[in-house]
């Protein structure tokens, strides 16, 4: 073997160690750019959460007076609109006798993402809310 047998070798094995690295920086790439993706998806996802836990979380402190269709909006641009009605249900517990009971209470809570993300989440809560008086109170 003479020297111009092997002309060109070193510029052929450079062309293949670009290729393979070229291909790792494309694989390096894609995998941060997927893991960008599912960090904003989850970010978005606890924003939603946290909004509709908002607005229940809402509805809770101003019962006994029930909202209907209620609606607002949080610091980080996302919503929550709020809905709470009294289930016709009543518990009495011992101790409080007859006359006094627990009226239960739902509370439903829808929270909406920030725009532009498009996402819904949805909360619901019975309060068993208590004791009122009920009956004669004789």
């Amino acid at each position: 073997m003479t020297l111009s047998n092997e002309r060109g070798s070193a510029l052929i094995i450079t062309l293949m160690l670009m290729l393979i690295l070229t291909a790792i920086g494309i694989y390096a790439i894609s995998i941060s750019t997927t893991e960008m993706s599912i960090a904003l998806q989850s970010k978005t996802g606890t924003a939603t959460l946290n909004s509709a836990e908002s607005g229940s979380n809402y509805a809770i402190d101003q019962i006994p007076v029930l909202k209907t269709g209620y609606t607002d909006n949080l610091a980080d641009k996302s919503s929550y609109s709020v809905t709470s009605n009294y289930t016709g249900t009543m518990t009495f517990k011992p101790g409080y006798g007859s006359i006094f009971g627990f009226p239960h209470i739902e509370v439903a809570s829808q929270g909406r993402a920030p725009d532009p993300f498009v996402a819904t989440r949805t909360v619901q809560v019975v309060v068993i809310y208590g004791p009122v008086p009920v009956g004669t109170m004789y």
